[in-house]
C-alpha cells in the first residue's frame, strides 16, 4: 500500500538524521527568482517554484554550514574528491531576475551555472508556459487548470504550442509584461557570464522536450543552443540541462557529440561519488528541486538523507 504524503514526509524527516550525507554531488533547480512575495503575487509568470532571495539564501547557508562545498561547474570531472559532498546550484532557462543573484554569489562565495534557452533571448519572447499563466490568471482560471493546459501542451511541437498560444491570446501574447517575466537580452547575458562565478549551460535553442522530438530536431536543438552560446559569449558550454528533464538516446548523444561533458536530468537523486564520467552516466546527473511554499531547513534536511522513499 503506498504510504500517504503526510507519513511519508514526517518519515523522511526522521530518517534523514540517521543516514546522511554520504558522499555525493547534490544538483538543485531553480527557475524564476523573486525578490519578495508581494512579486510572486502579481502572477506576471509562472511562479513555480516561488522562491525568493532570503529563500535561496538560507539554502546556501543550510549547505555550508553543513561542510558541503560549491564545486565550479566547470571542473566537476578534475575536482570533485570521491570522499567529499557538494552541492551544484543551477537555473533554468535565462530569465532577467536571474540576475539579481550576482551580489548573494558573491556574498557567499559560491557559484550557479544559468542554462539558458537561447532562442527567447536573441527574440526577448516570455516563455510560453508563462504567457499560460499570465493570460489565464486575468481570466480567473484556477491554477489547477492552468497546471493541466500546460502539461497537455508539452505533448505537442513547440511550432503547434505557439500557435495554440497566439490563436489565444493574440499576436503580441510573446512580449514581456516586465522585468519580472522577460529573458536576459544579450548584453545582459554576456556581462553576466563574465562574472567570475557565473557559469552559462546549454539548455537547447527553443526549450524543445526532447524525448518528445525525431533524432533530427534533438541534434538541431542541442547545437544550435551550442553554437549560439558560442556566437554570444565567445566560449561553448560544458554542461546542458535538458529542458523539462527529458533526455534520450539521441540527446545524450548530441550532448556528447557537441563537447558537452555532462548531461543533467530531472531524476530525483543524489549523485553518489565517484561518477563515471566516461559513461552515459555522466548525461544523466540527478537534479532536486526545492520549494518556496514549504519549509527550506527541513527540505535540506531530507535532501541530505541517504534513504530514499
Amino acid at each position: 500500500m503506498p504510504i500517504a504524503k503526510p507519513l511519508k514526509q514526517l518519515l523522511r524527516r526522521q530518517l534523514s538524521r540517521l543516514h546522511r550525507d554520504r558522499p555525493a554531488l547534490l544538483i538543485f533547480l531553480f527557475h524564476a527568482l523573486f525578490e519578495n512575495r508581494q512579486e510572486i503575487d502579481t502572477n506576471r509568470l509562472d511562479p513555480q517554484q516561488r522562491i525568493t532571495l532570503e529563500q535561496m539564501r538560507e539554502f546556501i547557508l543550510y549547505f555550508q554550514r553543513a561542510g558541503y562545498e560549491f564545486p565550479a561547474p566547470n571542473r566537476l570531472r578534475s575536482e570533485l574528491n570521491p570522499a567529499g559532498k557538494y552541492i551544484l546550484i543551477t537555473f533554468d532557462d535565462g530569465y532577467f531576475n536571474n540576475l539579481r543573484m550576482l551580489p548573494l554569489l558573491q556574498e557567499l562565495g559560491v557559484p550557479a551555472v544559468f542554462f539558458i534557452s537561447t532562442g527567447n533571448v536573441q527574440r526577448q519572447e516570455c516563455f510560453w508556459w508563462d504567457v499560460v499563466h499570465r493570460e489565464r490568471y486575468k481570466q480567473g482560471v484556477p491554477r489547477t487548470e492552468i497546471s493541466r493546459e500546460q502539461k497537455q501542451l508539452k505533448q505537442l511541437h513547440h511550432r503547434q504550442i505557439r500557435q495554440r498560444l497566439v490563436d489565444a491570446f493574440g499576436t503580441d501574447c510573446f512580449n514581456p509584461w516586465s522585468d519580472t517575466d522577460r529573458p536576459m537580452t544579450v548584453s545582459e547575458l554576456q556581462s553576466f557570464a563574465a562574472e567570475p562565478l557565473v557559469y552559462i549551460g546549454n539548455h537547447t535553442s527553443d526549450h524543445y522536450i526532447l524525448d518528445n522530438y525525431p533524432e533530427r530536431e534533438v541534434v538541431q536543438q542541442i547545437r544550435q543552443g551550442q553554437a549560439e552560446l558560442e556566437r554570444m559569449l565567445g566560449f561553448g558550454p560544458q554542461l546542458i540541462a535538458y529542458p523539462n528533464g527529458n533526455y534520450s538516446p539521441a540527446a545524450i548523444n548530441a550532448a556528447r557529440d557537441c563537447g558537452l561533458e555532462a548531461g543533467i536530468s530531472l531524476e530525483k537523486h543524489k549523485n553518489y561519488l565517484p561518477i563515471n564520467w566516461q559513461s552515459d552516466d555522466a548525461y544523466r546527473l540527478g537534479r532536486f528541486t526545492l520549494w518556496g511554499t514549504q519549509d527550506i531547513s527541513r527540505q535540506c534536511d531530507v535532501f541530505r538523507s541517504d534513504i530514499r522513499l
